[in-house]
């Protein structure tokens, strides 16, 4: 099984990391991957660069050895789409061998409006992270999808794709744009992991004026 969460980590924070961390577990996954984007095409481009983003997702992951990097569209040289990604990922795993995307309730929100978001299913299981006291507004597009859902992470196990999985996580709220809104504040954010707290300060992103110790 490969298990992959893809995002901006914009920065990286508590969030990501926890829910990484138990959709392993849940899954009984020897590892899972953090995916970062390089230009994410749904989203609005990233505040720190392409290398900032990468060194606070390695001071971020060190501590845990369940989470590893792929760096195959940072790498890349055109835009991040996911469909082209997951392609990728399917023609090197194969056909029989589980692929599996974890996103967030608010990527799975905009899930119609992304490129090919049709073709998905055939090419992978789907977890979403449900977060505290959020409601999705179903479209018609988003029925389709839900006719796929199952309630036991065994599924996922059992064939290579085509299922759709809801996780909740144990309450906390937090999300980058809250956090990058902080830090231009000046505030320190107590989601992120501390020593990418540190980085920040000495690098001064997201307009922080926060000295740097």
């Amino acid at each position: 099984m490969y298990v992959f969460m893809g995002g901006t980590f914009d920065p990286i924070h508590c969030g990501h990391l926890q829910g990484a961390r138990q959709v392993c577990q849940m899954l009984k996954a020897d590892s899972i991957y953090l995916l970062p984007a390089k230009v994410p095409v749904h989203k609005t481009a990233p505040q720190a660069t392409t290398a900032q983003r990468l060194a606070m997702l390695e001071i971020a992951v060190a501590p845990f050895p369940e989470i590893k990097l792929d760096l195959r569209e940072i790498t890349s040289a055109t835009e991040s789409y996911s469909l082209d990604t997951l392609k990728q990922l399917r023609a090197e795993l194969g056909a029989q061998r589980p692929l599996v995307m974890v996103i967030g309730m608010d990527s799975f929100t905009t899930l119609p409006n992304w490129r090919g978001y049709r073709q998905f299913l055939s090419l992978c299981h789907i977890i979403v992270l449900q977060r505290p006291n959020y409601q999705l507004v179903k479209t018609a597009e988003h029925q389709i999808l839900l006719q796929q859902q199952v309630s036991n992470s065994d599924a996922l196990s059992t064939s290579s794709a085509g299922k759709l999985l809801f996780f909740q996580q144990p309450p906390l709220n937090v999300s980058a744009s809250d956090i990058r809104q902080q830090l231009h504040k000046s505030l320190t954010p107590g989601l992120l992991p501390s020593a990418v707290t540190e980085y920040i300060k000495q690098h001064r992103l997201y307009k922080s004026e926060l000295a740097a110790t």
